[in-house]
């Protein structure tokens, strides 16, 4: 066999496995044809605080530094309807501190361990009310970690018994099609396929915003604007415009 031969083997070969892992959509071009969809999240004053519960509280016989709120990382936009690569688990951490939970939302793969590390100077009892059956209630005393597998799709909200301001929204799903945002409310989710797709804002531990959107080929900016106060989930169509597109 010549090397000349050996050689346009050798390419063929490579040619005919990028096919099928591109076929299977794994790696190459199947994955990275998405376009972007990017835009602001508009939200009403009562969830720009980042804080689900307002109340008081007293500490008896110990000192504790209270932060105050961070709204960041609480709001997480999110494409559903697409067709999508699962992303496999991976591990993530909340920190208690100062009687608040950083961060607020965590956005999860089925069967994820979420580590809860208690670094206040009193007890937390965490638990998802609503779900004992997923995470019990248990005292995760001060300076110790939490352990908590999630292995099927949904939202949880883990709440502490004795401080209830202190929330932590868990949101079980294998698409990798969201995006937490930043501090002015920007969000921006890379690789989505083109098509119809629902888009779904999650903030204050719950649903706020629904919106159908077609995603062409060119991308999305949109202006996400949440309504104030109901709780309710309003689908409404996108009003397109020159430069950018709301979502009403």
């Amino acid at each position: 066999m010549t090397h000349t031969h050996h050689r346009r083997l050798l390419r063929q070969a490579a040619v005919l496995s990028a096919g099928l892992v591109a076929g299977f959509g794994w790696f190459g071009p199947a994955s990275a044809a998405g376009t972007t969809v990017k835009g602001t999240v508009n939200l009403p004053a009562e969830l720009r605080t980042g804080r689900v519960f307002f109340g008081h509280w007293r500490v008896e016989n110990t000192n504790v530094a209270i932060q105050h709120a961070n709204p960041r990382g609480g709001t997480v936009v999110f494409l559903v309807g697409p067709p999508i690569q699962a992303v496999p688990p991976k591990n993530v951490s909340v920190e208690i501190s100062g009687l608040q939970a950083t961060p607020a939302t965590v956005v999860v793969s089925e069967g994820t361990v979420v580590e809860f590390k208690n670094s206040d100077k009193v007890s937390h009892d965490l638990s998802t009310p609503s779900l004992s059956q997923i995470m019990p209630p248990e005292r995760l005393s001060a300076g110790t970690v939490r352990k908590q597998r999630f292995s099927a799709p949904g939202e949880y909200l883990v709440r502490c018994t004795e401080y209830p301001h202190i929330v932590v929204s868990v949101i079980v799903t294998n698409s990798p099609l969201f995006s937490v945002t930043d501090e002015k409310g920007a969000f921006k989710i890379n690789d989505v396929p083109e098509g119809h797709a629902t888009l779904k804002v999650w903030s204050g531990g719950r649903w706020v915003k629904e919106a159908e959107v077609d995603v062409p080929a060119r991308g999305l900016d949109l202006t996400v604007k949440v309504p104030s106060a109901s709780g309710a989930v309003e689908p409404a169509e996108p009003t397109a415009e020159p430069a950018k597109e709301n979502a009403e």
